[in-house]
């Protein structure tokens, strides 16, 4: 039987995207204090995606002091040619909550006959809510986002053959090429030594401390919560 337009579709499969809100919601947190640091301080050889992705907001290169050194530990573990770059990690409130606002009315607009409530659904599992309680992983300061570049900048195979989008998100998605899969395997593999954990549904966002972590990692707290405004340092890209 087809789909009928009226019909919502089949909400992505948990093995891909599984971290429901109702699963991380009770997790507690007991915010251990570390500071947000410059990650190109604590990693001079990492490197910094200049041109901005989907959205054209503030992007910041601090995270909390443990996961720069994991950073600079999962650096260590490349082969000298090769460097992570970094294309975000800490995330103020504000900016995740204006950056899910969009992607809310985005697909309000392009799907007008969903209820309001599965657009919720269905944008929840591809964009942490602005909750402050429940903090989305980039707000916590313990999130990044990155993938490896060679020797000349440009960035390794990650998603062939599929385009840059959801459908080559996921980090364990079949049909990878091989050099996709041995590229997404060597950032796995560097990442894990040095203590950062992959949200499934993202094969470029590690993250340590926050809920998500504890979660994947079956630990009783979170170490980290939203860093609140009058903590954020002054921040600017390296050159």
């Amino acid at each position: 039987m087809s789909q009928s337009i009226q019909d919502p579709p089949a909400l992505p499969e948990i093995d891909h995207f599984g971290e429901p809100l109702e699963w991380l919601i009770p997790i507690p947190i007991e915010d251990n204090g570390e500071p947000l640091v410059d990650v190109f301080d604590v990693c001079p050889d990492l490197k910094w995606l200049h041109e901005s992705p989907r959205f054209d907001f503030p992007r910041f290169g601090t995270a909390r002091l443990s996961v720069a050194h994991m950073l600079a530990h999962a650096q260590s573990l490349l082969p000298r040619d090769l460097s992570l770059i970094i294309v975000g990690a800490f995330r103020p409130f504000e900016t995740q909550k204006a950056m899910y606002d969009i992607v809310w009315a985005e697909t309000r607009e392009k799907y007008p006959h969903w209820s309001d409530e599965f657009v919720t659904q269905y944008i929840n599992v591809f964009s942490a809510p602005p909750i402050w309680d429940t903090p989305p992983p980039h707000t916590t300061g313990g999130a990044v986002d990155l993938a490896i570049v060679g020797a000349d900048g440009e960035r390794l195979d990650f998603i062939s053959p599929f385009e840059m989008g959801w459908e080559s998100a996921p980090t364990y998605i079949e049909g990878l090429s091989s050099e996709a899969r041995k590229n997404r395997d060597l950032l796995i593999d560097v990442l894990t030594a040095s203590g950062l954990t992959n949200f499934r549904g993202e094969w470029w966002h590690w993250s340590y401390g926050e809920p998500g972590w504890a979660l994947r990692g079956g630990h009783p707290t979170a170490l980290y919560g939203a860093v609140h405004p009058d903590q954020i340092p002054d921040w600017k890209p390296p050159v």
